[in-house]
């Protein structure tokens, strides 16, 4: 790990500076970097290990375990056996997944969950020599692995890459960092999804891009005999779109299916806040108010006779409902109000 990260990365869980044990060396291959909360955080062979014990939950826990043991040869024989069973070009399809991060020379981006990088070198290519890469899985293997194709790739005009280790749920940047994240292929065992995404979107700035995707068979498939046979062979497959852990701040949001629609890809814009509206412009006809006002402004009902007087009421005075129920609420209110506190008390 370069010495100059320490500029860069922040304590996952409290987003406080980080200060290394090692003196010295502008690069640290062992060591700990520390919080100002306390917390430690290893370093191995160069990467940063961003998972004290206790921050994993039970399904991360069996998940390292799974990609750690995977890490040497079963992972990439899945994969191809994967792409091979549903007659797809697995050159075609990743490449049109990463289209959707919409990348310039330069940018800045994280992928999350590189497994063995069969991602990574696609979008390594198009940063170039002036672009920042960063590349994090919950297994520590699957980010040496990484590490090491890239080595042994030796290829040119590559951008800056750095690896690390951590859960999605918490990353150890600053927000806004990036231009982009991207995750394809493990979000069906995150444990907290709409934390995840959540943290994945905290960390781009504004108008940045994160894609992501994962199995999960479409509504259109499901009880026929394919979509049976497909969740049989696989039970992730089971799992449903997770639209509803997306945040407020998402923007220009996308829904994909590929890979024999099987599996679904999100890509959206990362906004300012939820979708801007003028919540208090006020309506044209009869009721009046605003989106504002009919949300927070609603009181007791009242007999169905007394509601049309009040529309006859305010129909006579040429004014909405609206205007005509809040000057008689504010007149009424503010009498009552007097007489209680002593001050309109008749002598």
């Amino acid at each position: 790990m370069k010495r100059d990260l320490l500029n860069i990365y922040v304590c996952p869980v409290s987003h406080s500076a980080l200060t290394a044990t090692a003196a010295g060396a502008a690069d640290l291959d062992d060591g700990e970097l520390v919080s100002g909360a306390g917390l430690h955080y290893a370093i191995r062979q160069g990467i940063p290990v961003f998972l004290p014990p206790a921050m994993l939950t039970p399904t991360e826990q069996e998940t390292q375990t799974e990609y750690d043991a995977s890490a040497d040869q079963k992972y990439d024989v899945a994969l191809d056996w994967q792409f091979r069973s549903f007659y797809e070009n697995e050159d075609d399809v990743r490449e049109r997944m990463l289209s959707l991060l919409a990348l310039d020379a330069g940018s800045r981006v994280l992928e999350i969950g590189c497994g063995t990088g069969r991602d990574s070198f696609r979008i390594a290519r198009k940063l170039g020599p002036r672009g920042e890469f960063f590349l994090q899985d919950l297994s520590e293997r699957m980010v040496l692995k990484t590490r090491q194709r890239f080595q042994e790739n030796n290829e040119q005009r590559l951008p800056r890459i750095e690896y690390f280790v951590s859960t999605a749920r918490f990353l150890p940047f600053p927000d806004g960092y990036f231009d982009a994240v991207f995750h394809f292929g493990g979000f069906n065992n995150f444990s907290e999804p709409k934390k995840t995404l959540g943290e994945m979107t905290r960390i781009v700035k504004q108008n940045g891009h994160v894609v992501f995707g994962d199995e999960a068979l479409p509504p259109w498939l499901e009880g026929t005999e394919y979509g049976e046979v497909i969740v049989t062979n696989n039970p992730l497959f089971k799992n449903k779109v997770p639209l509803d852990c997306l945040p407020q701040n998402a923007r220009d949001v996308s829904l994909r299916w590929i890979l024999g629609g099987c599996f679904y890809v999100i890509d959206f814009k990362v906004g300012d806040g939820p979708p801007p509206v003028d919540m208090d412009l006020p309506h044209k006809g009869w009721r009046g108010g605003t989106m504002r006002s009919r949300y927070y402004g609603r009181l007791e009902g009242v007999t169905p006779e007394a509601r049309k007087m009040a529309i006859d009421a305010a129909k006579a005075r040429g004014v909405s409902v609206h205007a005509w129920l809040d000057e008689l609420v504010r007149r009424a209110a503010a009498s009552d109000l007097d007489l209680a506190s002593g001050s309109g008390k008749k002598s």
